[in-house]
């Protein structure tokens, strides 16, 4: 599910003097580089560098909400297919012309909102890119048409050095206003949050055996407990989006065969349809999941310092998790049908 990890994600896991020294030996500059995202280096270009997290996170929205568009209007060109088919048959189950009405209905209704979105997040690219809406459609052309979403080039870290602390901005002010020196990290390293025992480990994140001005101390505690639950999130995310990667790849295979069955005369067209739909509904799923990983990778990059704020991308984030309350499930797909 993800590349192996590149030269700059590698370094941007390790120290301020490791990190500086690692950039010096690659052409690739900046955290963004890493999901190798062409796209994505053309925004960053033209934005200037002004709100990074916020660009790449609508700028994964907008591919994601651009792939469950394509897979929803697949969708209601299915339900019309098997609408035309069972014209003037006699069903297996009465109500199910209404299931395909009804199906219509809510494609319809959520590719407006998908467009709606899609425009929203156009609306902001292009402020943020100083163009107009007109030159950011063509500059993502091509990037809009293929199907694939930016991956970040690097595995998934099972946990993380204390010096990654060093590189976040508000340690650096916290160490300038007590007198400390951020490069001096305790030994140990950063897990992921558990969930389960959150309050336990929120408590034994503010304990950090080191010397200095206690303020200081807990500037610290803080961000090693901002980088756990950032580190958690990541993790969770990558779980579920190769679940969903495994699910897809057996809806593939199912699907495959229900064309071989259909063909031998064992399913009629409309279960085949029926059958393509859950496919589509296993992408619609898959898309989504890849996308939440995408956006965790922003919010742990900028957890470890290597991108000026991650509270930006809220907006994005809010509005693609309101949209999981409308998507994917349009309607039950019915394995049982056949032969209608």
């Amino acid at each position: 599910m993800v590349h192996s990890t590149s030269v700059l994600a590698a370094s941007m896991f390790v120290d301020h003097k490791v990190r500086t020294q690692a950039s010096a030996n690659t052409q690739q500059q900046h955290w963004w580089a890493s999901f190798e995202d062409t796209a994505m280096n053309r925004l960053m270009a033209a934005s200037g560098g002004a709100n990074e997290s916020g660009v790449a996170a609508t700028y994964i929205a907008l591919k994601v909400k651009t792939l469950e568009l394509l897979y929803l209007e697949n969708t209601r060109s299915a339900v019309v297919r098997q609408t035309m088919l069972i014209q003037g048959t006699t069903q297996p189950y009465d109500d199910f012309a209404k299931q395909l009405a009804a199906r219509h209905a809510s494609a319809e209704t959520t590719i407006g909102k998908l467009q709606a979105q899609r425009a929203s997040y156009i609306s902001y690219l292009a402020k943020q890119c100083h163009m107009s809406e007109a030159a950011l459609n063509e500059m993502l052309a091509d990037a809009l048409q293929d199907k694939s979403l930016p991956r970040f080039a690097a595995e998934v870290p099972r946990e993380l050095p204390m010096a990654v602390l060093s590189n976040r901005n508000d340690i650096n002010l916290a160490a300038a206003l007590y007198g400390a020196d951020a490069s001096a990290m305790p030994d140990g390293v950063i897990e992921a949050t558990n969930e389960a025992t959150n309050e336990a480990s929120n408590e034994g994140q503010q304990n950090i055996d080191m010397p200095g001005n206690p303020f200081y101390v807990h500037a610290v505690a803080q961000a090693r407990e901002q980088v756990s639950e950032a580190l958690r999130r990541l993790q969770a995310q990558s779980d579920i989006a190769n679940t969903a990667y495994a699910r897809v790849a057996n809806a593939r295979a199912e699907f495959e065969s229900s064309k071989q069955r259909r063909d031998r005369g064992e399913i009629s067209e409309v279960q085949l349809m029926e059958d393509f739909q859950g496919l589509l509904l296993d992408l619609h799923v898959l898309a989504a999941a890849n996308g939440e990983l995408a956006l965790a990778w922003v919010v742990f990059m900028g957890s470890i310092g290597n991108s000026p704020s991650i509270d930006s991308i809220a907006g994005p984030q809010s509005a693609q998790a309101e949209q999981t309350d409308q998507l994917p499930f349009l309607h039950k797909v019915s394995r049982k049908l056949r032969n209608p």
